[in-house]
């Protein structure tokens, strides 16, 4: 899902998006874009065969997630802040299958530190900051 959602995103910066950097052109985006859904498909099967039902649950909502930022990415979406929105929910769609993978995994202690994003120093600055 990781390589799928970075390449969307350069796709998406391309496209103009915000917070999205190292632009990459629509071709040869849509090329690597099957490139890697046939190897997150191929994938999905160790998920399917160890994950517990709510883990498989999340993993499926982070999958949801990555591909409506693909709709952004391939141009079948152009709302910059639904496109915000979307990145977002990746970010909360990772965070919440990283925490039940872990839990399902028996991995102790809390899940990584969670990767929101846009993260803070992407935001635009501050008006009221003074700088």
């Amino acid at each position: 899902m990781k390589q799928q959602l970075s390449v969307a995103q350069r796709m998406g910066a391309a496209r103009g998006f915000p917070h999205a950097v190292d632009p990459l052109e629509s071709e040869q985006g849509m090329t690597q874009l099957a490139e890697n859904e046939v190897r997150r498909a191929a994938e999905w099967e160790s998920v399917l065969l160890i994950g517990d039902a709510e883990t498989i649950g999340a993993a499926r909502k982070w999958h949801e997630a990555v591909w409506n930022v693909e709709l952004y990415a391939r141009g079948l979406k152009d709302d910059p802040a639904g496109w915000t929105r979307a990145v977002q929910q990746v970010s909360r769609a990772r965070d919440a299958f990283y925490a039940l993978a872990r839990r399902d995994l028996d991995i102790a202690g809390p899940p990584p530190p969670s990767g929101n994003w846009p993260r803070a120093w992407q935001q635009e600055d501050d008006p009221g900051d003074g700088t």
